[in-house]
């Protein structure tokens, strides 16, 4: 199986299998040892957090990705898991089954040249990342020559990317009769004084420089004949690399002060903000490899936990970044396989000659990448 068949079977497969989080990821999660004992790696699989770890030997780049998506929703014109020409359509395509396979394909590839690699595969990336928390500090991931994400860039590299922090904000009032709302004191007219402060902090200047804050939900209230004793809403924070959370608290609680509201904080999410030099050597490797160019980027990635452990970070994958999470996210069969051809490139570049190397073994047929 040549390598174009390769990545169009496997991928095919992950996608037509459900992985969202109300699914039972046992399924994607067999797919991904079975593919892994595949390559004649020994899978070792934390059944804890239905994570995937495999490795040929010391020394070599991990490859990590997650195997989950989100759920599909309404919307789509295309069936999940078809083809169409060079696109292949379906929740999980691009966000992140095809980088998963790019790194599965690039593995095959460097086992066959006796080459040093790691998987590292995941199931609750857009959920908790629990997977990646735990097995962020595993000795394979801190001595590996580099962790490189898989995520959809493009084939661009991601050398820094912002972190995450949720709070749910709360303002208190005091009930009363819905005819005599002056004897109440309601807390959706506390709050929306300091939505309107808060407005401002989703219009940054510099998206990547600066710290934003999105509302994504309120509550507040139970019947239209009282007056709201409580109101709520969920924030978003988003903190560029080089920031803190205490930087993110001081600039809510300015808004508050700016409104003249009493508000409690209660932080209930958090994924650390992550960075690399961009001049780094194996960013400026993977760059020129790629042909493309270094960027930031707003969300979050497991790269925030791996690059605790190990510097030599970057995130890297195909698909499109501005269509995945809609409906039909798709990715393309050649971008993947180009994607597969520089992983491969860059860890046998980056595979240190220190390191004992496993033999070679006989090559699949049409292996080369």
């Amino acid at each position: 199986m040549n390598p174009t068949e390769y990545v169009r079977s496997t991928l095919t497969e992950f996608v037509r299998i459900p992985s969202t989080p109300d699914e039972d990821m046992s399924a994607i999660l067999g797919a991904a040892v079975a593919a892994i004992e595949d390559l004649g790696l020994r899978p070792e699989v934390h059944g804890d957090v239905k994570a995937v770890l495999a490795s040929s030997g010391r020394g070599g780049v991990l490859f990590n990705g997650h195997l989950d998506t989100v759920p599909l929703a309404s919307g789509w014109t295309k069936d999940p898991g078809a083809w169409d020409g060079d696109w292949l359509y379906g929740r999980g395509t691009a966000d992140m089954k095809a980088g998963c396979v790019a790194g599965l394909a690039a593995a095959r590839a460097l086992l066959d040249r006796g080459i040093p690699v790691s998987l590292l595969l995941t199931t609750d990336e857009e959920t908790t990342m629990r997977g990646a928390v735990k097995l962020a500090s595993a000795p394979v991931v801190r001595e590996a020559a580099a962790v490189l994400v898989c995520e959809p860039t493009g084939l661009k590299v991601v050398a820094r990317e912002k972190g995450v922090l949720w709070y749910r904000a709360r303002t208190r009032g005091r009930g009363a009769h819905g005819s005599m709302p002056h004897l109440g004191d309601n807390a959706i007219h506390r709050m929306s004084r300091v939505l309107r402060e808060l407005e401002g902090l989703g219009r940054p200047r510099d998206l990547h420089g600066e710290i934003t804050v999105n509302v994504g939900a309120i509550r507040g209230g139970t019947k239209p004949n009282l007056v709201a004793d409580a109101c709520e809403v969920d924030l978003d924070c988003r903190n560029p690399a080089g920031t803190t959370k205490a930087e993110v608290e001081a600039l809510l609680r300015k808004a508050f002060r700016a409104a003249r509201e009493d508000v409690d904080i209660e932080l209930f999410h958090e994924v650390p903000a992550a960075g690399v030099p961009e001049d780094a050597d194996h960013i400026r490797l993977l760059r020129d490899l790629a042909g493309t160019e270094v960027v930031a980027v707003t969300y979050g990635t497991e790269m925030a936990y791996y690059a605790a452990h190990n510097g030599r970070c970057a995130v890297f994958g195909p698909g499109e970044a501005e269509r995945i999470h809609v409906p039909d996210e798709r990715v393309s069969l050649r971008e993947t396989v180009r994607a597969a051809e520089i992983l491969a490139t860059f860890a046998e570049r980056l595979a240190r000659p220190d390191r004992t190397r496993r033999p070679a073994r006989a090559p699949h047929k049409d292996a080369k990448l």
